[in-house]
């Protein structure tokens, strides 16, 4: 690359990259919110914090890449346009490649991440979520064990611990199992501990009693017992999660199921979807660098001109990504949409390389920025009565 291209190619990979980070951050908040019960549930909250964290990141980079790349060109081709780079270019008789080469070698860039992201790092990844969760569900009972009061594990599942004790020993302890209608369960003993065997965790109790309850004729059987142990992996909640679902495959374990032994097949339906999508995820960076450029990659005269540029190439991008999505999900019913998911943005790029190569300026429809003029001014006349509002407000 020439001075000028690795000085444009900075800037958009420092824009691109901090961009990414904030959303990335914003959006992991949210998600990490709506799994507050796994939080709450774990016995250590800030591992689990962490691991939760760690385990969204590459489905939130393949969200976020590709709109971070249009806010880092957009920002600074219209930064160059406003300090007049792009005129100084232009005028120098420089090629437009100067502009174009950056742009497409970044989208290139982020286009691999994006595949090797999707096809080696998410996986693993969700494969961490799942566990995660599935621990936490493990966690419950420690902190039922700690807590003092009833806690319920699963629906019919409860344990109380009245006192903890130093040293891991516990005394009052009550576990209630009534999961299953033709046995009742009721578990009751002076003292106990947790017991690690071979990676087997055990709720050891002492001196204590089991009621077993047929349910269906109303007897019930009491047995003394001064040692009984229980597994506690009986009393985490049975879930799907055991399973591998087609987030956590590999590419070659989803075109090839029957050779993942534990594979949940109820999921089946959604591995083509699973597949194209991580095939054609890559392609939507480049075409969004190129719609970028070959809107806001020559100098614009005009302050309305370059704010309509900018609206309506960003307008483009989401409606490709939109439109590629929708053939992606009407991939289960309509095996044929998938190729649509290609087509959308290959046809994207190979249009816009085709104006970018012949040098031609995009001009807007004088329909489309009247619309675009007439909203920035509904946009400004609100914003200025608002103001007006507040200002009476305060006086008031």
């Amino acid at each position: 690359m020439k001075q000028i291209e690795r000085y444009i190619f900075g800037r958009i990979a420092t824009i691109a990259f901090w961009a990414a980070a904030l959303i990335t951050i914003l959006a992991l908040t949210t998600q990490v919110l709506i799994r507050v019960d796994v939080l709450t549930t774990s016995g250590s909250a800030l591992a689990t914090f962490v691991t939760l964290a760690a385990s969204l990141v590459p489905k939130m980079l393949l969200v976020v890449a590709p709109f971070a790349l249009i806010i880092g060109i957009g920002r600074i081709l219209t930064t160059m346009n406003d300090d007049s780079e792009l005129v100084v270019i232009e005028a120098s008789g420089a090629s437009n490649k100067f502009i174009v080469k950056p742009v497409v070698f970044i989208s290139v860039l982020i286009g691999v991440l994006t595949i090797i992201i999707a096809n080696f790092v998410a996986p693993p990844a969700a494969r961490m979520l799942y566990s995660t969760i599935s621990n936490a569900n493990t966690d419950i009972i420690s902190i039922a064990i700690s807590s003092g009061g009833f806690q319920k594990i699963e629906d019919d599942l409860y344990i109380q611990v009245s006192e903890k004790l130093a040293g891991g020993e516990m005394n009052g302890i009550f576990l209630s199992d009534r999961r299953d209608p033709a046995a009742e369960l009721l578990y009751y003993a002076r003292s106990g501990a947790i017991v690690k065997n071979d990676d087997v965790n055990l709720l050891v109790m002492r001196d204590g009693q089991v009621h077993r309850g047929t349910g269906s004729d109303d007897q019930t059987s009491i047995i003394n017992f001064s040692s009984y142990a229980l597994d506690l992996q009986s009393f985490v909640p049975s879930s799907p999660e055991a399973a591998l679902r087609p987030a956590e495959l590999y590419l070659d374990e989803l075109l090839n199921p029957e050779t993942v032994a534990n594979a949940d097949r109820n999921w089946e339906r959604f591995y083509a979807f699973q597949i194209h999508n991580r095939l054609s995820s890559w392609l939507y960076p480049i075409a969004f660098g190129l719609i970028m450029v070959a809107f806001l990659g020559r100098a614009q005269s005009h302050r309305s001109d370059k704010i309509h540029l900018v609206s309506t190439a960003v307008v483009i991008c989401i409606v490709v990504r939109l439109a590629g999505g929708y053939a992606l999900e009407q991939t289960e019913t309509v095996p044929e949409a998938v190729y649509f998911a290609y087509i959308v943005p290959i046809a994207t790029i190979l249009y816009f390389s085709m104006i970018i190569i012949r040098g031609r300026q995009i001009k807007l429809p004088k329909f489309w920025v009247k619309l675009g003029e007439a909203s920035i001014s509904l946009i400004e006349k609100l914003f200025n009565r608002q103001n007006t509002k507040d200002r009476g407000v305060g006086l008031a």
